[in-house]
């Protein structure tokens, strides 16, 4: 069994977090289960319990998942459930008025970011079976958490001109960073100070990442014939290029993935 779910939520909150999510799972014991994920460039705010350890810490656990910059893998004990929210990118930077480079490529804690009452919102999702009722907890912890910030968060112009950015990058047609730096009237040296403090990561990354889920979607739908064609449409300098950052991320390279599971 595995089941999952995500809902907006709503303003003013939606101003710092995209969505709230959730998935429970229950397997055979003895057929072992990796899940793999391609994941947005963002943090989340987990609730996590599960009959074995994850990602490195006991459970059940309240975490902050940093950005992931490969796919995001985890070996799923037989059974367990995670809720957790979405941020917007260079929300929990935004939010918590930090730079959340650190927590590239990490999980941790999440008291070691938003302090003890964390814990009391994971023992009450953890203890709640309905999920709206958990969204409804998340959402009443993280609007309190907002409120006092609100002010500074609406007038934050850097998070502002990093959103502004992503929802530039996420285009298709984008594929260089100068067009983007000058749409959102900076350089492209401030945007990268702006994206390693609000997002974890370069802004050439984060427009790379998009590019390669382009990629990804192209290929699943069968459009991926000419991958030399296909590596010149999103930007890449040649073939090669495009493999190697394809296979970085993705796991494995354009022709394999192309091929399917087994045939890498």
């Amino acid at each position: 069994m595995f089941d999952a779910d995500r809902q907006p939520l709503p303003e003013p909150l939606s101003l710092v977090v995209h969505h709230y999510w959730w998935v429970a799972w229950r397997r055979d014991r003895v057929t072992p289960f990796r899940a793999q994920v391609l994941a947005d460039p963002v943090q989340h705010l987990t609730v996590e319990d599960a009959e074995g350890p994850m990602h490195g810490h006991p459970m059940p656990a309240d975490l902050v998942h940093g950005l992931v910059t490969r796919v995001f893998t985890v070996d799923l004990p037989v059974a367990g459930r995670v809720a957790g929210t979405a941020f917007q990118p260079g929300g929990l930077a935004a939010l918590l008025d930090t730079d959340v480079a650190a927590l590239t490529g990490r999980v941790v804690r999440a008291q070691e970011l938003f302090g003890r009452e964390v814990s009391e919102l994971a023992r009450t999702v953890l203890a709640e079976p309905d999920e709206t009722a958990r969204a409804g907890l998340f959402t009443e912890y993280l609007t309190d958490l907002l409120r006092p910030q609100l002010e500074r968060v609406t007038g934050d112009s850097g998070y502002r001109t990093v959103r502004q950015a992503v929802e530039l990058m996420r285009s298709r047609e984008q594929l260089r960073l100068a067009p983007v730096a000058e749409a959102v009237h900076v350089s492209p040296r401030t945007l990268q100070r702006l994206f390693s403090r609000y997002v974890g990561a370069s802004p050439l990354w984060v427009l790379r990442r998009y590019r390669l889920r382009d990629a990804a979607a192209a290929i699943d739908a069968g459009l991926g014939q000419d991958l030399a064609a296909l590596a010149a449409s999103l930007g890449f300098s040649d073939q090669a290029h495009f493999s190697r950052e394809f296979a970085a991320v993705i796991g494995a390279t354009p022709s394999a993935y192309r091929r399917g599971p087994g045939h890498e």
